[in-house]
């Protein structure tokens, strides 16, 4: 009983953490990405994004540096995003399977 209480006492504040990020994430995809990707990632202009094949790091660095290969606007980084809104929005991605 006392391990289970000191396990919840340390993974209470992960799992609050994790939650928070994926709330963070769906509000900056909202605002930045849903334009392209549809409200709910199924897709719209851009493709859907709940099927996407990217691991959470291969998201991260497509937004934070960009790649020549792909289409606009994802040919240079997303303007106006720290390091850690980019890794909200791909945690927030990855949760959408």
């Amino acid at each position: 009983m006392r391990n289970l209480r000191l396990i919840a006492v340390f993974a209470a504040p992960l799992l609050l953490a994790s939650l928070g990020s994926a709330q963070e994430g769906e509000t900056i995809y909202k605002s930045k990405c849903a334009a392209c990707h549809g409200p709910t990632a199924d897709g719209k202009i851009g493709p859907s994004l709940k099927t996407t094949k990217l691991s959470e790091d291969d998201i991260v660095l497509l937004l934070g540096k960009g790649n020549e290969t792909k289409k606009m606007p994802h040919k240079k980084p997303v303007s106006g995003l720290s390091d850690d809104q980019i890794k909200a929005i791909a945690h927030y991605i990855k949760s959408l399977k």
